[in-house]
C-alpha cells in the first residue's frame, strides 16, 4: 500500500461483459491493457478486485473468459489471465462485506453476486469502492455513478452511487494515491506516464534528497508533456500531430520554456544509463525544469527512429552550474 493510505477499492463489473467481443482477439485487444496495468503496478493488482465466477463471463457470443483466452493458444497470454483469475485475485468472494439488506440491482438485472453489488456492499460499509466497467458498442456503462438499486422491489432502500471507470488510464490515476516517499513518486509515474521510461539509478540518486510533495507535482506537470508528446506521435520517424506540434512549440521554444538543452562542460556530466540497457549510457542535454529547489528531468532528445517511448535518465537537483 502506498504511503500507509487506505486505498480507493475497485471491482471489475461482471455486468458489463455479455459477449460483445467479435472474436477472441477483440477481448484480448481490450483486456490487455488492464493486464499490463497489473504488471507494472503492486499498487493496482492488490486494489482490483474481480469474482471468483469472473472468468465464466462471455466474452465473445460463444466464448466465456476463460475460453477465449484459450483460443488464442498464447502460452504468456493464458499463464497471465488465468493465473489471475483462478489463483491470484484479489477475489472480493473471500471477503465479501455483510449486508442485513443483501439484495442489488442494476436496471432491472440482479447483480448482488457480481462486482456492481460488492461495491455497492462496500460502499453502504464505509468503504471507498467503485467499479470498473467493459464497454459495449451502445457505451452502456460510459457513465459515472451507476445507480445500483438496494433491497427487495417490494421494500425499496436508497439506492447507491457506485463510482465507474471504463478507461484503464482513468483506472490508473484512480487507484494511486498520492505518493510519499521519491520511490513511490516514481512507482505513480511509471502507472500514469507509460510512454515514459525511467533509468534504475534515479531512485538512487534521489535517496539522499529529502522528500517534497511540491517537487513531486512539478514533476509530475513536466513528466505529463513529455506523455503528451509520446502520445502524439504518429509514425517511426517520431512526427508529431498537429496537437503534439503544438505541445513542443508552447513548452519547448523560447527563452521562458520550460524545457531546454544545455552545454556542460563535460559530457560525462549529463550522461546516464539507458533505462532499457543500463550497459549502455544516453547524453542527455535536454531537461524539463522544475525551479522549486532547482530540480531537472533529463531525457532523451529527440529520440531515435522506430522509439515512441521518451526515456527519462535523471531526475534531481541541478546538475550543471552556469
Amino acid at each position: 500500500m502506498l504511503g500507509g493510505i487506505s486505498p480507493v477499492e475497485w471491482h471489475i463489473n461482471d455486468l458489463s461483459l455479455a459477449g460483445q467481443y467479435k472474436t477472441p482477439n477483440e477481448f484480448r485487444e481490450a483486456l490487455e491493457p488492464l493486464l499490463r496495468l497489473r504488471l507494472r503496478s503492486t499498487a493496482i493488482a492488490t486494489r482490483l478486485y474481480c469474482s471468483r465466477s469472473f472468468s465464466h463471463c462471455l466474452s465473445t457470443p460463444i466464448h466465456s473468459v476463460q475460453y477465449a483466452v484459450l483460443a488464442l493458444k498464447d502460452r504468456n497470454y493464458t499463464t497471465l489471465v488465468l493465473t489471475w483469475l483462478s489463483k491470484s485475485g484479489p477475489f472480493w468472494d473471500d471477503s465479501r462485506q455483510p449486508n442485513p439488506d443483501d439484495y442489488f440491482q442494476f436496471e432491472g438485472t440482479e447483480v448482488t453476486n457480481q462486482g456492481l453489488g460488492e461495491g455497492s456492499r462496500r460502499i453502504i460499509g464505509g468503504v471507498n469502492a467503485g467499479v470498473f466497467s467493459f464497454l459495449d458498442m451502445e457505451r452502456r456503462f460510459a457513465r459515472t455513478p451507476l445507480l445500483v438499486s438496494h433491497g427487495i422491489p417490494e421494500e425499496p432502500l436508497p439506492d447507491v452511487h457506485v463510482p465507474n471507470l471504463w478507461e484503464v488510464s482513468k483506472l490508473a490515476l484512480a487507484a494511486t494515491p498520492n505518493p510519499r516517499t521519491w520511490p513511490e513518486m516514481l512507482e505513480v509515474a511509471r502507472i500514469r506516464f507509460p510512454k515514459l521510461k525511467f533509468s534504475a539509478t534515479i531512485e538512487e540518486t534521489l535517496r539522499s534528497v529529502p522528500f517534497h510533495h511540491g517537487i513531486v507535482e512539478l514533476t509530475f506537470e513536466r513528466l505529463r508533456i513529455l506523455q503528451t508528446v509520446a502520445d502524439e506521435t504518429i509514425d517511426a520517424r517520431g512526427t508529431l500531430s498537429s496537437r503534439g506540434t503544438e505541445v513542443i512549440q508552447e513548452h519547448f521554444v523560447g527563452n521562458k520554456s520550460q524545457f531546454s538543452s544545455e552545454k556542460p562542460h563535460r559530457e560525462s556530466d549529463l550522461t546516464f544509463p539507458d533505462p532499457d540497457n543500463p550497459r549502455r549510457q544516453l547524453f542527455c542535454p535536454w531537461h524539463g525544469k522544475v525551479k522549486l529547489n532547482q530540480f531537472r528531468i533529463h531525457f532523451e532528445w529527440p529520440r531515435p527512429e522506430n522509439q515512441q517511448e521518451i526515456k527519462v535518465g535523471y531526475i534531481g537537483p541541478k546538475i550543471t552550474k552556469t
